[in-house]
């Protein structure tokens, strides 16, 4: 029997290191700090450990909002035996998190798998701005500006990190310094049927001969595919 949290955090950690893994204890993941991060065979694992009953069933909520982050692939929570109710499996289950139990013999076991989410998936998307006077949304005169609302998904289930929603100016289009043509967020979850909305600017430069021009806009993340959308908007007579 474990006479403190102490103690059972140390058994823990013992057992996870016999099976191989590489373990941290107090790692910040996001805005929140883990118990122990357990990395084997390159899947890291992360345990929130719970040496009581009570709120056990909390820490498998916690578990849940920290699978998502990109710091971890698997979440579980961990504590004895005895506290592994069924009510505590079904709802780690639905959860779609993991539960470790540590007997008093201090043998460790693996009662709920942890389930992997699917990376996050990004789609850019968005509309153009209502022009000024009687001009089409897409019409903009040499030297004016051109704005587009864009609107990016995140359609996988982890939270994708440092995301970036650009236009790629070149030819006829041009991003002055301090422009808005660029925008950066920290993390975007999964989007659902709402997505994460930004106001990009950028300029025609002036001289350009009236046509059509198509303006790339382009969103990108540290861990998520590149995805490119193409604009048309056409130059009207200086």
């Amino acid at each position: 029997m474990f006479r403190n949290e102490r103690q059972f955090t140390g058994q823990i950690l013992k057992s996870l290191e016999a099976a191989g893994f590489a373990v941290k204890r107090e790692v910040r993941v996001g805005r929140q700090r883990l118990d122990i991060l357990a990395t084997r065979d390159s899947v890291r694992h992360g345990v929130e450990v719970k040496f009581n009953s009570r709120g056990l069933l909390d820490d498998l909520y916690k578990a849940r909002a920290i699978l998502p982050l990109p710091e971890v692939d698997e979440m579980y929570v961990c504590g004895p035996r005895v506290f592994m109710s069924e009510d505590v499996r079904a709802l780690a289950t639905s959860l779609r998190v993991g539960l470790l139990a540590i007997d008093d013999a201090g043998e460790l076991d693996w009662l709920v798998q942890s389930k992997r989410l699917e990376p996050p998936r990004l789609t850019l998307n968005g509309a153009y701005v209502k022009a000024r006077a009687n001009r089409r949304f897409d019409e903009v005169r040499p030297g004016g500006k051109v704005v587009f609302n864009a609107a990016v998904f995140n359609n996988g289930e982890k939270t994708a990190v440092n995301v970036e929603v650009f236009m790629v100016t070149g030819g006829p289009f041009v991003a002055k310094v301090r422009s808005k043509a660029r925008v950066k967020k920290a993390f975007l979850e999964r989007s659902g049927p709402i997505a994460w909305s930004t106001k990009l600017e950028c300029q025609v430069k002036t001289g350009t001969q009236p046509g059509k021009y198509p303006l790339m806009i382009s969103v990108t993340a540290d861990n998520a595919a590149r995805d490119d959308d193409t604009v048309p908007f056409e130059v009207l007579p200086g």
